[in-house]
């Protein structure tokens, strides 16, 4: 990770079970991944049909969105500021 990093992964770790809007959908942060990625969970009553490992769809599930927290130059990426989570992240730094 570089150090003109604002926020590290751990940081991350806050967020969890917080709600934002992504692509107009009421998501919850539900994971967060190494390599620093958000595991956003649709609230709505989208779903998915998710495959087996055979190819075959047998089962409905939420949708969900990955997104990387850092760009390539180790600046917030453009969807977390899409999805307001670098507000979530100030309140909780200041909160502190």
């Amino acid at each position: 990770m570089s150090a003109n990093k604002v926020f590290e992964c751990e940081h991350l770790l806050a967020l969890l079970g917080q709600q934002v809007v992504y692509q107009t959908h009421q998501c919850e942060i539900i994971e967060l991944l190494d390599g620093c990625n958000l595991v956003l969970q649709v609230l709505e009553q989208d779903r998915n049909i998710q495959a087996t490992q055979y190819g075959e769809g047998h089962r409905n599930v939420p949708v969900t969105y990955i997104l990387p927290v850092f760009d390539g130059e180790g600046e917030l990426h453009s969807e977390v500021l899409a999805a307001g989570i670098d507000q979530l992240l100030e309140k909780h730094s200041a909160a502190k």
